[in-house]
């Protein structure tokens, strides 16, 4: 939600750390040039894709050599990214970025924001969000079971299967 809230700044651009190379971003910078480099699951990335970011966060200095081919470009880029786990980051990628670790949501925050998913973004009814919001926190307390189990549930009996069923574990 953090990066979908700043992907609307103009000369934003938004990549996938799951599916993004070294390579992929160097094309990026190059031809996008973009202020703010949002990056979600940078912990996703391997390690050699991780360094080519690097210098570019502590110099603003892209350059890409291969055989016959040597380009390199002056970007004034800031990189905001998130993370599930700091750990998958490599040590001198964690020193260029100012972390900040969420608190886990409190129930009320829990219920808003999955009330407000579940109706409003998956147009589940209301008595069937509820239920849902308060099976989920019992169980997982993770938003995203909150929109696994509104996708498949129909009914309150629904809703107790696949909470009892996939999240009680």
């Amino acid at each position: 939600m953090f990066l979908e809230s700043l992907s609307k700044l103009k000369s934003s651009y938004f990549v996938d750390g799951t599916t993004t190379t070294k390579s992929g971003l160097i094309d990026c910078l190059f031809l996008n040039d973009p202020k703010y480099l949002l990056i979600d699951e940078i912990d996703k990335m391997s390690a050699k894709d991780q360094a080519m970011l690097l210098n570019m966060m502590e110099t603003g200095i892209v350059s890409e050599t291969k055989h016959n081919k040597t380009r390199t470009v002056h970007v004034k880029t800031s990189v905001f990214a998130t993370s599930n786990n700091v750990r998958g980051i490599i040590t001198p990628l964690q020193s260029r970025f100012f972390v900040v670790e969420l608190a886990p949501y409190t129930y009320e925050q829990f219920y808003q924001i999955s009330i407000h998913l579940l109706t409003e973004e998956h147009k589940i009814g209301q008595d069937i969000a509820k239920n849902i919001s308060d099976k989920v926190w019992a169980s997982s307390r993770n938003i995203r079971d909150c929109v696994r189990v509104g996708r498949m549930a129909k009914s309150v009996e629904d809703i107790q299967f696949l909470v009892g069923t996939f999240l009680n574990q």
